[in-house]
């Protein structure tokens, strides 16, 4: 009888053991490259007013060189601003035709940690992903690059803007 008692408790320490380990957010690095981190940049306070609006948030994509682009996002709320996640996602790209179909989606080609996390904006400060569109079989022309973030809910802060394929 007390061996049962005994089997049943190294059972159930096991169990909780594995349970305990699955929820680390550790993984393979080699096998799931961790994404560009992310950078948060104070406000400098020499920006121009000009490109200040008071309570928002302003995305952009800027082109870095080449199939390199920059998505980022400036908190000009006046408060700071929390994002929560609920995987190792920050952001989301795709590429779509002039008809407006969709022939990329960053996001269906990636795996992600299922971690939670959380990334916080403090007044003037700047989210920032850098990220390469990668080779693709497309056809010559101008496609739409659309960048966003990915949080877990509330407002994506989508931005487009010409990419071309030559």
């Amino acid at each position: 009888m007390k061996n049962k008692f005994w089997l049943g408790a190294f059972v159930m320490l096991l169990i909780a053991l594995i349970l305990a380990a699955c929820g680390t957010g550790q993984g393979d690095e080699a096998a799931n490259p961790p994404e560009e981190p992310a950078t948060v940049e104070p406000g400098t306070g020499d920006e121009s007013s000009e490109d200040i609006v008071e309570g928002e948030m302003k995305p952009a994509i800027e082109h870095v060189n080449g199939d390199i682009y920059r998505y980022s996002l400036v908190n000009q709320t006046g408060e700071p601003h929390t994002f929560e996640f609920t995987s190792s996602q920050r952001y989301d790209f795709s590429l779509a035709n002039d008809s407006g179909e969709e022939v990329f989606l960053f996001s269906s080609v990636s795996t992600y940690l299922q971690a939670l996390g959380e990334e916080t904006l403090d007044q003037g400060d700047k989210l920032s992903y850098e990220f390469e569109i990668p080779a693709l079989e497309l056809d010559p022309g101008t496609y739409q690059l659309t960048a966003w973030l990915t949080p877990r809910q509330g407002e994506t802060y989508k931005v487009t803007t010409d990419h071309v394929v030559e």
